[in-house]
């Protein structure tokens, strides 16, 4: 598969102000990366805050938002086993840790200082493709459904 070089995406550009349809560079992965090409993502309240420059610290800006995404692995960073290609994965808020300061040993990556926020920190998943760290992305199950799944919550049409 081909990766184009440029991207659509929404992206806020300012703080309060409706997200802008944009034409943008295709993300690149890094070493420890996948590039996802984004199939869902649902819309989460967190979202709306990010948009809105509602929490201290505020969502950088420019920033494509979105956390809740499921997507197709189609290209790996020179350490990721390339076998995940073609995977259906699911990308979470939680983009990263440090994975050795006392709270990521402890089980805590939440509150990692390092810690990235998927659509928060770093670039999410309301474009066409999204790089997210390979250890913090989660396989799908086979049959499942990556629009119903990308919610990530429980309602009467999804089980």
């Amino acid at each position: 598969m081909a990766i184009p070089a440029t991207m659509k995406a929404a992206v806020i550009r300012e703080h309060g102000s409706p997200l802008s349809i944009e034409q943008v560079p295709t993300p690149r992965p890094g070493s420890d990366d996948v590039l996802i090409k984004v199939i869902a993502c649902g819309v989460c309240h967190s979202d709306l805050h990010a948009i809105d420059g509602d929490w201290t610290p505020a969502a950088a800006i420019p920033l494509i938002p979105g956390h809740e995404v499921t997507g197709t692995v189609v290209d790996a960073g020179a350490h990721v086993d390339p076998a995940i290609i073609g995977t259906l994965v699911g990308v979470p808020w939680m983009y990263s840790a440090c994975g050795v300061c006392e709270p990521c040993l402890a089980g805590m990556e939440t509150i990692c200082a390092q810690g990235e926020a998927t659509g928060y920190t770093v670039d999410g998943g309301y474009a066409e493709y999204v790089v997210a760290p390979a250890a913090f992305v989660a396989a799908l199950p086979d049959g499942v459904d990556p629009v119903a799944i990308a919610t990530i919550k429980k309602n009467s049409d999804t089980t």
